[in-house]
């Protein structure tokens, strides 16, 4: 994990979000063994001719890659302030179907920044291992990478450690990744960055990460989203009870790809929306 972390988090714009641990190369299908292929006639594979012997069996398919995700992985974030209605204070991704709604909820993250922002760059910070002590209480953490480059951030760092601690249980074992998202608005041509800082952590029965907590996100999504997002809600949900203007620029580019996953998100929560 953390070195698919450190490998491919900085290409998340390009690549996608990887939930598999086979390295890249790795996962191609592999011809099969002669010596299980051929017929013992000189070598010639079955299926193959003398006068076509090039012919080759089809190779076998490898297995699906394991991922490094639980199939009931959680997300959950509570941002610094309350959200308005419907919104939770909470906001979580779980149940059963946790796994599809996680990597549903990358695609959106990845396609709306990519609408409104040109030249999106990830920048990892801070990656380190939390471990528990024996005795049930959080252990020393083990750091992986320190990319902070000027050394003044020891202070984040040990905030970075006690949000960690917060997240993880007894026995459970926790990744700290903090990183950087920069872009540049499309319209405006204003340079947005934006300091995420995420706890990944693994299940002790099952090794895979079965919560991922987004600790902080600095600066925070402004109240003004949230009102735009509750607006288109209830445009195409019937529930607007004047006439709402039509929002203009990036506004209505956000909105457009909101609101399909927001619906899918509030079902998961709180059931069929009325």
């Amino acid at each position: 994990m953390r070195e698919r972390d450190q490998g491919t988090l900085p290409d998340f714009f390009s690549l996608g979000l990887v939930s598999s641990s086979i390295d890249n190369g790795k996962g191609k299908r592999k011809a099969t063994p002669a010596s299980s292929t051929t017929s013992g006639q000189g070598g010639v594979p079955e299926g193959a001719t003398a006068e076509h012997p090039e012919l080759e069996p089809e190779p076998e398919p490898e297995p699906e890659p394991e991922s490094i995700y639980s199939p009931k992985i959680r997300l959950v974030y509570t941002p610094p302030a309350r959200l308005p209605s419907p919104f939770p204070a909470t906001l979580h991704v779980e149940v059963t179907t946790g796994l599809p709604l996680y990597m549903a909820s990358s695609v959106f993250i990845r396609h709306t920044l990519k609408t409104l922002y040109s030249n999106l760059h990830v920048e990892l910070r801070r990656v380190y291992v939390q471990t528990p002590k024996s005795g049930g209480s959080s252990g020393a953490s083990s750091q992986v990478s320190g990319l902070d480059g000027d050394g003044g951030d020891r202070k984040e760092e040990e905030q970075g450690e006690e949000e960690d601690k917060k997240t993880t249980s007894r026995g459970e074992k926790s990744l700290f990744v903090g990183l950087v998202v920069r872009g540049t608005a499309r319209v405006s041509g204003v340079v947005g960055e934006w300091e995420v800082n995420s706890t990944y952590t693994f299940s002790p029965i099952t090794g895979l990460i079965h919560v991922h907590t987004i600790n902080s996100i600095h600066p925070a999504p402004h109240q003004a989203a949230y009102d735009a997002l509750r607006s288109s809600l209830e445009r195409v949900l019937g529930l607007a009870g004047g006439g709402v203007g039509q929002p203009t620029g990036e506004v209505t580019r956000a909105k457009e790809m909101f609101v399909g996953m927001t619906l899918i998100i509030l079902r998961r929560l709180h059931g069929p929306v009325p």
